[in-house]
């Protein structure tokens, strides 16, 4: 177990790193394709908005993935057998006790999120609740309790991050090159009708 942390804490750095270096060729070969004068700035707005991404993404996965399933608190009068076991599978396995959240949903599903246990929370969708029996119910939890104690969710999180925003990126990339070629094709219009119209009026 403390091998697999040990190991999810070196992918996660691993990949911040990576993640950076990666966005910043981006960058430099965004502002390459818009002059050379522009390389240094290319890099340097890639890199501010991959460190901005990543330390946001790690400090704040869990407020993310809640807000994107809009999952509410699990309160503890209304969902008692929620909490029992997840409090009883806590004390078993020595962490903290996660954040508890519902997701009206009929379809069952469960998930954790969080960048380690003491900054941790699972939902459930109300469909998995009604659907499954306790002993179900306490294996499916479980399942996500050990992604939240192995910090799984933090890998997870980064990964996703990290394709969001170079598909940010291509997106951004795409849109100026379009318009950026099209200023290019008008001007090179306006330039030869200039010219047409100078011969013109030396013959």
């Amino acid at each position: 177990m403390y091998e697999r942390i040990a190991s999810n804490k070196r992918k996660s750095w691993a990949m911040m790193i990576a993640f950076v270096l990666l966005v910043a060729v981006v960058g430099l070969a965004a502002g390459l394709w818009m002059g050379s004068d522009f390389a240094f700035y290319g890099v340097a707005i890639a890199a501010v908005i991959a460190i901005a991404m990543s330390w946001g993404s790690y400090f704040n996965s869990d407020k993310i993935a809640l807000a994107m399933s809009r999952a509410k608190p699990a309160s503890e009068s209304e969902y008692v057998q929620y909490h029992n076991i997840i409090d009883g599978l806590c004390i078993a396995a020595g962490m903290p006790k996660p954040r508890l959240y519902v997701v009206q949903d009929d379809a069952p599903n469960a998930f954790a999120t969080g960048r380690n246990p003491e900054h941790a929370a699972i939902a459930v969708t109300t469909g998995l609740l009604v659907k499954m029996n306790r002993d179900e119910l306490e294996g499916v939890l479980a399942h996500e309790l050990s992604h939240v104690k192995n910090r799984d969710t933090l890998v997870m999180t980064l990964a996703v991050t990290s394709v969001g925003v170079i598909i940010l990126i291509s997106d951004i990339m795409f849109r100026a090159m379009f318009w950026g070629g099209g200023r290019r094709n008008r001007n090179s219009g306006g330039g030869g009708e200039r010219s047409w119209r100078s011969s013109a009026s030396c013959s």
